[in-house]
């Protein structure tokens, strides 16, 4: 009876957590969760951008201030090119060896110049200010972010992410959608035009929960192409404006935690109510062994 017991609690603890992920894990992150160490970086929002378009790789930290390595250009140049997959805590010697394999580096020894950047991901058609400058990590993305539409040989790099960029303007409608094989989906519709945000998306300067977004004004927008779909991957806001005392509206910072909170509260009370569950139950195989 108490194995009976036991191996009741042990199903019902499985069960919970193979349902609270569903709700807990979130993809969609801002400058504010996807690195914990780019809050006070004035690139924050191109590193985002850069991750949503797949060129960084989500590793757990970035370190901004870091010289740009030959290695980390590499594991980039990887992912640009689509020598490989990033995802989550990627292995980064895998992904620089691959580039160095296809020849789009010669060594990985030192740190990377604007210049090598140019050459690895621009064919060197650019013509930087400092060629022979050592830029840092979040530096070296301000400088990618700003050319992802430069043509190369008739390619940006934005068309070897399968992406373009979208409108910009106000987001006149936000709503949650269910998907045919489950699960959510925001749709979100800006200049007239409505589509669903990528899984993997990324936002900045704005919340997380993006039915927040409703109303405010997106200066900058980016859209990736699967197959026949067409959606979101990267939105960032304009600054809430404020009102000052003379009545005069100034730029404000938007809060860029709004929206986590309520997120984390309510899988925090997702996983009290699972636990509650599993006492009462547990409970009741209980009594009711004791009496058989």
């Amino acid at each position: 009876m108490v194995w009976r017991f036991k191996n009741s609690i042990k199903k019902l603890f499985i069960l919970m957590c193979l349902i609270y992920p569903l709700t807990a894990v979130a993809h969609i992150k801002n400058e504010s969760s996807q690195f914990p160490d780019i809050e006070f970086s004035d690139s924050k929002f191109e590193i985002v951008l850069l991750v949503g378009a797949g060129i960084i790789p989500e590793t757990p930290v970035f370190e901004p201030d870091l010289e740009l390595s030959k290695t980390d250009l590499a594991a980039w140049a990887a992912l640009a090119s689509g020598l490989a997959e990033g995802g989550e805590t990627p292995d980064m010697k895998k992904l620089s060896e691959a580039a160095l394999s296809a020849g789009l580096l010669e060594n990985l020894q030192g740190n990377a110049s604007y210049e090598d950047i140019n050459l690895v991901l621009f064919d060197g058609i650019l013509t930087p200010e400092n060629p022979d400058a050592f830029p840092s990590k979040a530096e070296a993305a301000s400088f990618i972010a700003s050319n992802l539409s430069v043509d190369v040989n008739g390619e940006t790099l934005l068309d070897k992410r399968e992406m373009r960029v979208g409108p910009t303007g106000e987001v006149t409608q936000v709503e949650s959608r269910l998907n045919p094989n489950g699960g959510s989906s925001y749709y979100i519709t800006i200049a007239n035009e409505t589509f669903p945000l990528y899984t993997h998306g990324r936002v900045a300067n704005g919340p997380t929960d993006l039915i927040q977004w409703n109303g405010r004004n997106v200066r900058r927008s980016f859209l990736k192409e699967l197959g026949d779909f067409t959606l979101w991957v990267y939105l960032e806001a304009e600054p809430l404006q404020a009102v000052s005392a003379s009545g005069t509206t100034i730029p404000a910072v938007a809060d860029e935690s709004a929206g986590t909170e309520p997120q984390v509260a309510t899988n925090q009370s997702l996983l009290y109510s699972l636990v509650a569950a599993v006492l009462v139950l547990g409970a009741i195989l209980f009594f009711r062994s004791k009496r058989s």
